[in-house]
């Protein structure tokens, strides 16, 4: 499971075009990680996109007794549903019941027992599926116990649930989430009387139920732990410099209150649409050619879907600043070449190629060249001159050129790299779709502009990093 943000998916995310739905997720400019899934609601899945199939346990919180549908939520149910619905590498959820109400002892013994009986059933009939298992608990040394048992049962992903309520005490819910990824992680870190002090904070219920599983020790440094429902992106960084994954609707909620996201720095604020400036971002472009605008309150649904898309747009943008990413350079062969084999990197030598070059090489970065006849060659690799373009390719060899390129890419990159694009339409339009559902980050900053202006943009770039590098 990838660390970062998992957006939730809600029942209808899509705006609604000249009678044609289109996905949000066809209008972000850069995809999360993957997205969260709820068993309480029926929506179209991303393709392709790793999934975190979740029980559904904030719509039945209020129920002592787990219904959805008007079905009992258990191990048995929800296999049969994550069956259905998920695919190969998915997350799936084991049901778990917030410790709300009174009936406390009860909802800690529903959630240890569908966590033994869960693992054992994703083992015999969803054995390519991950299962996760949500650590609960009213104080921290009571939710370090469940770590242990559910470690104990086989897991290796673990869930941090029911903090959202408060989600303003950010220091309290900080020090539990830190100390039980320290405590599971690392062999070393014990569990002192300072480091359940929170313990005041959150009253402990009763003695916890072991069903008869043996303890194993708590401690698994290579446990994935997600956390439920904190967002924000003060959460956001933190969850991501301790390498957790999370997940988050903000930005449904807000979008369906009337509010815009805009951000500033590192934090992103709400304002109330009639407040909101018109915004350039890559989503709200796309929604002006579509003639939806994300301003619009009490204008139809469409209008406030692309207010929703803006804002996920705007939370993944934030969030992106808070993973260093390494990344990869593609620039499109093109132009004039020598009548001489020679390195790539010589062989053309047409001033936007050469201009593109420097600019690569100036970032210190890996790069490589995209080639109508050789799909990916590295830029030291000798070549001979060629005749040919992506405008001779027909439309199902350009599909075929795009997805050798997207394969040979992906051998050579993590899904932590980000791709650049610095070429035109044809070289990237088949391949980022591929890299995309592949989970991989794309980027293409001179997409709009023509070829003098992408030759004057990369001029600017070059001159400020230089200016850069003098004042330093």
């Amino acid at each position: 499971m990838k660390l970062g943000f998992y957006p939730v998916l809600g029942k209808s995310d899509f705006v609604r075009s000249k009678g044609k739905k289109i996905p949000i997720w066809q209008l972000l400019e850069y995809q999360p990680v993957g997205w969260l899934y709820s068993l309480a609601i029926k929506a179209e899945i991303v393709p392709d996109s790793p999934i975190v199939h979740d029980c559904g346990s904030f719509n039945y919180r209020d129920q002592d007794i787990p219904t959805l549908n008007g079905k009992y939520v258990d191990a048995y149910w929800s296999i049969h549903r994550y069956r259905e619905r998920s695919k190969v590498g998915d997350i799936i959820v084991c049901p778990d019941h917030l410790l709300v109400g009174e009936n406390i002892r009860e909802r800690q013994e529903y959630n240890l027992k569908q966590a033994e009986t869960f693992i054992q059933l994703a083992k015999s009939y969803l054995p390519n599926r991950i299962p996760l298992a949500v650590i609960h608990g009213q104080s921290l040394s009571e939710r370090l116990e469940v770590a242990k048992y559910l470690l104990g049962l086989g897991y290796r992903h673990l869930g941090i649930g029911g903090l959202v309520s408060q989600a303003r005490e950010y220091s309290i819910n900080l020090h539990i989430i830190k100390t039980i990824t320290q405590v599971v992680r690392s062999p070393k870190a014990g569990v002192s009387p300072s480091l359940i002090d929170s313990e005041r904070v959150l009253p402990k219920a009763g003695a916890m139920p072991t069903a008869g599983v043996a303890i194993a020790p708590l401690h698994e440094p290579n446990a994935h732990l997600h956390v439920f429902g904190l967002c924000s992106p003060q959460y956001a960084k933190a969850f991501i410099q301790m390498g957790l994954s999370f997940d988050g609707s903000t930005f449904i909620r807000e979008g369906l209150g009337g509010g815009m996201f805009v951000s500033h720095e590192e934090k992103l604020i709400r304002i109330p649409t009639h407040c909101a400036p018109k915004c350039n971002c890559h989503v709200c472009r796309v929604l002006n050619r579509h003639r939806i605008d994300p301003r619009l309150t009490n204008k139809g649904r469409t209008h406030t879907m692309g207010r929703i898309a803006h804002n996920l747009n705007l939370v993944i943008s934030t969030y992106r600043k808070f993973t260093p990413k390494e990344k990869i350079y593609l620039v499109a062969g093109c132009g004039k070449q020598l009548t001489y084999p020679a390195a790539a990197k010589d062989l053309y030598y047409s001033q936007h190629f050469q201009a593109c070059r420097r600019y690569v090489e100036e970032q210190e970065s890996r790069w490589y060249i995209l080639s109508p006849l050789h799909q990916v060659i590295n830029p030291e690799a000798i070549i001979k001159p060629y005749d040919k373009s992506p405008y001779s390719l027909s439309h199902q060899e350009r599909i075929l050129w795009a997805q050798q390129v997207a394969e040979s890419l992906i051998q050579v990159a993590s899904p932590e790299i980000e791709f650049v694009f610095l070429t035109g339409k044809l070289y990237r339009q088949e391949v980022t779709s591929i890299l995309q559902a592949n989970g991989y980050a794309t980027k293409v900053p001179m997409q709009h502009l023509a070829i003098g202006q992408q030759l004057a943009w990369i001029k600017k770039e070059l001159e400020q990093e230089k200016q850069l590098v003098l004042d330093i």
